[in-house]
């Protein structure tokens, strides 16, 4: 499995991981916050179903809820912050924080949508029945 967090790379985001978790009370999770961030961003490479994530990063349902609860609490978006200022990251913080690489679904595209014809070949706009003008 080709990792994307190199240990240089997660000495310096850890401690930001850290300070952005806003719940730091419950239970530890079983997945150690490396391999979930691993977990996000393979996620994101490759555009893989959750049920297709690879068991090396832990239960698929795992990862997916504990992304839901750092979304929901906004510590993803305080990461994101923290991040952006961190100047010892360098040219990095672009590659995490640019959703280029992110796959859209195919009906995403926002192509327009076709015009629904409304005079079709052998159909009248309104039919009366025989009934209806006769007298």
């Amino acid at each position: 499995m080709r990792y994307m967090l190199t240990d240089d790379l997660w000495a310096a985001m850890g401690p930001l991981v850290e300070r952005a978790k806003r719940n730091k009370g419950g239970q530890k999770p079983e997945t150690p916050d490396r391999v979930f961030f691993e977990a996000i961003l393979y996620w994101a490479r490759t555009g893989v179903p959750w049920r297709d994530l690879p068991a090396e990063f832990g239960a698929f349902d795992a990862v997916y809820n504990r992304l839901g609860r750092w979304v929901r609490s906004g510590s993803l978006k305080a990461l994101f912050e923290l991040l952006t200022a961190e100047p010892g990251l360098g040219e990095v913080r672009r590659v995490l924080l640019d959703s280029t690489i992110v796959r859209a679904h195919q009906h995403a595209a926002g192509a327009p949508r076709k015009k629904k014809k409304s005079d079709r070949p052998g159909r009248r706009g309104s039919r009366r029945s025989a009934g209806a003008g006769a007298g």
